[in-house]
């Protein structure tokens, strides 16, 4: 990053807007910031740090706080920097948070942190963030590869600052490094290791718990306890499926034997049935006859019977008629009654009408008393707001108290807890220390329990191979009996071949001999065997006598293995000591213990952290407690003041107002009541009169009704008289001897079809029943009813037995397979932890190594970090013996840190003076300023070289070569000059006038009581 413009406007000592174009300076400079004290030099570093990250060079300067005191009111606190990077160029301007000027009206009001973010490009600038001051800080932050904290360090060397960057120990050094040389790879790496092993180490645990409560679900203690009970659950399972096969044959048969029974059974039962059905019908005959007389007389009777009814409904129309000439006349008296008590009310009424001026005045004269009402009320209001205000301070007052008593009692507790914490958490490196032992143990028991089953297969194997070989000697043995055979056979054969050729007198060709007495004959038994047969066996012979080579070759191989592997266990048992008899599970088991206490320690560690932290914080608030209880107490006697005032106000208000209205709404209920009065006497006298004129109207209403009845009733009379002749008719002419007993025969539809289904269903019934009895009577007549109870009791006594038979089978073969499925899972189980324990064997070692939890306690991550480390203290130290004048060299300390404290990154400095190494504290000022140049000088140079690298081509120095004699500080500057001509821009601030006289590029800042200045002087 190399700026290139920066404009700032009423920050710091600057009440105006400077302009500083750094690309003045040239392309490569090395420039001074010169300025008298206090003039603005640090501040044009804060301008660069605030423009890109929001805060200053350093953390005791917030950047709320930069804003000019001399600056005009209107004009805004902000910085716009314009810089490149990686080819590319960019410009911020950001403004903190501030007062400033209303646009509208008088005041002030409270502008918000704000920034801006551009990329220049030819084509124009393009706007990438448009307001977030907080995403200006994240694309800076991965831009540059740095946090404000990182570009402290390496790119801007604060005034005071030397020493601590120097200082810094190795985790803060991990963190800018792993920035800088983007190594977070091997920390994710650490953690991906760290993750997996203690994944694989909780699926071990579960695997070997599931294995427990596989054993434990199925009541056995011991794996082997599972095949024994098997293989003795075959006979019992064999005996009890012979009885439930021969069981349930015996209840299928009575079963079929039954069903036959209950079905003959049902045949029987059924023809006692149908002759008693036969019986009751017979017995019925009678009633039906009777029946089919009723229905002959009800269907005479309905011809006539409507005419009957017609009388009946004219008869009840006269009577209807008559009693409503009898209500009109009711109602007419009660409405003449209703118009008299009508005017007896409106009388009554006017009456009343004559005393409503008088309440009328009386309710005015209330009303002019409501102001004194409002008066009081307000006055009452205040008093008990004053009184709320009192009572409040009181209770504010107790609490202050009684929290300083809480607070005083907390800080005590805090104290005696952070006592007690630090007295338990003694025993913390003691503890892990032997966690640590028991680590190691756990892996050596661990080899040793594999190099036990590596002897056990290997002696197996051993005697296999001696079985083998005893075998392949057995085999070769005979197959060169077999081989000698077939030689002799074949020698045998050519013989005979001989003979075959042989003629008395030729001389035989082997002996000599004329005469041939005893010829050799050929067998027909034994198969001559040709010469490929001598060779097959040949071949197997040399075949199985390479075999049995070999096999004794594996043999001395598997002896010798035995023998070294022999050795290993008698020298780890050595190593293990004592504890070569402990199982792996118990060291596991010690090891968990012993994490779970180390654990909970770590816990109390984080809270005695946390109460040390926590105590200052407490005795501020204790403090703070005290000054409120001060300040509560005399509050409270201020509110006591104004609320006894307030009581004087309120009774001086009371004097003027009659005390039968001093109660809240007592004078508002009676105006109401005066109004409701004037109300209610008008609204009465309107209802009496309309009640009047309604029930006049009503009267005159119901005299025309009475008369238009009494003309109707005549009319419907007359109708009756001719409906009655008529129905007399027709019950002569019919043969019903009176008017009752022809509405006695009068039956409905539904039941003159009801009397008539029935009748028919009976002779259906009859006709049925008849023929069915005669058929069953046929079937029935050579067969006997069967024992229905006897044979039930026999199928219940097989089914009792059956089902104690299948029960008995069922429980035995439940306990089989549920045995066979724990062999499934304990199979599978095993396999599992194998595959587990391969995994842990690489991942767990691998994640040991790279957490840095062996050894020397060196991460993997800080392993690297340290070789780059060393580079950069190389370049380091060429510069720095160079400025010393050949006494120091930086060098990285390879000492383990005490305790958990993390490691490999700290330095030391060589002393060629003393040939001896030294802390990097016991410099003084002049030397740390030069060791921490040259440092930051190293860092530039090893970060560039590295492919991928953070490209640091800018260093701001401020101050620090005031504590350098003459001959140091112009070797500074030669050193500064040399990097300088590589390509990087160097500024330096300082006001040591010999750098004044040998820098030609300047920055000068020039101060005034109305602000400072800037000017860019190149010569």
């Amino acid at each position: 990053m190399r700026p290139e413009k920066l404009i700032i406007q009423a920050f710091g000592p600057f009440a105006e807007t400077e302009k500083l174009d750094f690309t003045l300076l040239g392309s490569n400079p090395l420039f001074l910031i010169n300025g008298p004290t206090g003039a603005g030099k640090s501040s044009i570093l804060d301008a660069i740090c605030f423009a890109l990250y929001g805060q200053a060079t350093g953390k005791e300067r917030d950047a709320s706080q930069m804003r000019c005191d001399h600056a005009e009111k209107n004009c805004l606190t902000e910085v716009t920097l314009d810089f490149s990077l990686a080819g590319k160029k960019y410009r911020i301007r950001r403004s903190p948070q501030q007062k400033r000027p209303k646009t509208r009206g008088e005041g002030s009001t409270i502008h918000q942190t704000e920034a801006q973010f551009w990329e220049i490009t030819p084509a124009g600038d393009n706007l990438l963030v448009p307001r977030s001051a907080t995403d200006v800080t994240r694309r800076v932050e991965v831009l540059t590869g740095l946090n404000v904290e990182q570009f402290r360090q390496v790119m801007v060397l604060p005034q005071g600052k030397f020493r601590e960057f120097l200082m810094a120990d190795s985790s803060q050094r991990e963190t800018i490094f792993s920035k800088l040389f983007q190594t977070q790879i091997y920390k994710r790496i650490e953690d991906s290791l760290k993750v997996r092993a203690s994944s694989i180490r909780k699926d071990v645990e579960a695997l070997n718990n599931k294995i427990k409560g596989i054993l434990h679900g199925v009541d056995i203690s011991a794996e082997n306890e599972v095949q024994e009970e098997i293989e003795a659950l075959g006979t019992p399972l064999n005996i009890a499926l012979s009885r439930k096969d021969e069981s349930s044959a015996a209840l299928v048969k009575i079963e079929r034997s039954l069903a036959a029974a209950l079905l003959l059974i049902k045949d029987f039962d059924n023809l006692t049935v149908n002759e008693k059905e036969l019986h009751l019908l017979e017995s019925k005959e009678a009633d039906i006859n009777q029946k089919k007389d009723q229905l002959n007389r009800a269907r005479g009777a309905q011809k006539i019977e409507h005419l009957y009814k017609t009388s009946l409904k004219v008869r009840q129309s006269v009577r209807d008629a008559k009693a409503a000439i009898v209500q009109v006349e009711t109602s007419l008296l009660d409405k003449q009654q209703s118009l008299e008590n009508a005017q007896k009310t409106l009388d009554h009424a006017e009456l009343s009408l004559q005393s409503l001026d008088a309440l009328k005045e009386d309710a005015a004269d209330l009303r002019k008393l409501m102001p004194k009402i409002e008066q009081l009320n307000a006055a009452s209001s205040s008093t008990r707001g004053q009184q709320a205000v009192f009572v409040a301070a009181q209770t504010e007052f107790v609490s202050a108290q009684e929290n300083v008593k809480v607070k005083n009692i907390e800080f005590k507790r805090a104290e005696l807890r952070g006592a007690e914490l630090r007295t338990i958490l003694a025993t913390l490196p003691e503890k892990q220390h032997k966690q640590e032992k028991l680590l190691v143990l756990g892996k050596q028991k661990r080899n040793l329990d594999d190099s036990f089953d590596e002897k056990k297969n290997l002696n197996k194997s051993r005697d296999e191979q001696v079985k083998n070989i005893s075998r392949l000697t057995q085999q070769c043995d005979e197959q060169n009996r077999q081989l000698k055979s077939l030689e002799l056979l074949w020698h045998s054969n050519q013989a005979i071949i001989l003979a075959a050729e042989l003629e008395q007198g030729v001389p035989c060709p082997v002996c000599g001999s004329k005469d041939h007495p005893l010829l050799a004959i050929p067998s027909k038994k034994i198969r001559a065997p040709e010469k490929s047969d001598i060779d097959a066996a040949k071949l197997e012979l040399e075949r199985l006598q390479g075999l049995q080579g070999q096999a004794q070759r594996e043999s001395v191989k598997t002896e010798e293995q035995l023998r070294g592997l022999q050795q290993n266990i008698k020298q780890q048992e050595a190593e293990l000591g004592e504890h070569q008899h402990q199982t792996t599970q118990h060291l596991r088991d010690a090891f968990a213990d012993l994490d779970k206490e180390i654990k909970k320690l770590l816990l109390l560690q984080t809270e005695q952290a946390e109460l040390d932290s926590k105590l200052p914080v407490l005795l501020q608030q204790l403090a703070e407690a005290e000054n409120q209880f001060k300040y509560l107490d005399k509050q409270q006697q201020i509110s006591e003041q104004n609320y006894l005032s307030a009581t004087q106000a309120e009774k001086y208000i009371e004097a003027e107002l009659p005390e039968t209205y001093r109660k809240k709404g007592v004078l508002e209920k009676a105006i109401k009541k005066a109004e409701s009065e004037i109300v209610q006497i008008t609204r009465v006298h309107q209802d009496a009169l309309f009640a009047f004129n309604e029930a006049k109207i009503a009267v005159t209403g119901r005299v025309s009704t009475l008369a238009q009845q009494k003309d109707q009733c005549q009319s419907i009379q007359q109708a009756c008289e001719e409906s009655e002749l008529a129905w007399q008719q027709a019950l002569n002419d019919s043969d019903f001897e009176s008017e009752g007993a022809c509405l006695d025969a009068v039956l409905a539809a539904d039941q003159q079809q009801s009397l008539d289904e029935t009748v028919q269903d009976y002779i259906k019934r009859l006709s049925i029943c008849k023929a069915m009895l005669a058929q069953q009577k046929e079937r029935l007549a050579e067969l006997q009813r069967p024992d229905r109870q006897q044979l039930e009791m026999d199928r219940e006594k097989l089914k009792e037995e059956n089902d104690d038979a299948l029960n008995h089978w069922q429980q035995i073969d439940n306990r089989r397979q549920q045995l066979c499925e724990v062999q499934k899972k304990l199979k599978a189980a095993h396999q599992s932890n194998v595959e587990l324990e391969d995994a842990y064997a690489i991942y767990g070692t691998l994640s040991e190594v790279a957490n840095g939890h062996t050894g020397n306690k060196l991460s993997l991550q800080r392993f690297v970090l340290s070789v780059l480390l060393d580079d950069v203290l190389l370049e380091a130290s060429e510069r720095l013996k160079l400025m010393s004048k050949g006494r120091y060299q930086l060098q990285r300390n390879e000492e383990r840190a005490k305790g958990n404290k993390a490691s490999g990154l700290e330095l030391v400095v060589d002393d060629a003076y003393t040939g001896k190494t030294r802390s990097v504290a016991t410099l003084s000022g002049g030397e740390s300023f030069m060791a921490a140049l040259s440092l930051a000088l190293g860092l530039s140079d090893v970060v560039q070289a590295y492919a991928g690298g953070i490209k640091l081509d800018t260093l701001f120095i401020d101050e620090g070569f005031g504590s350098l004699d003459q001959e140091s500080l112009d070797l500074a500057i030669q050193t500064l000059t040399d990097l300088q001509s590589t390509g990087r821009m160097i500024g330096i601030i300082s006001h040591v006038s010999e750098l004044r006289e040998q820098m030609a590029l300047r920055i000068d800042v020039q101060s005034s009581v109305q602000g400072s200045h800037i000017a860019v002087r190149v010569h």
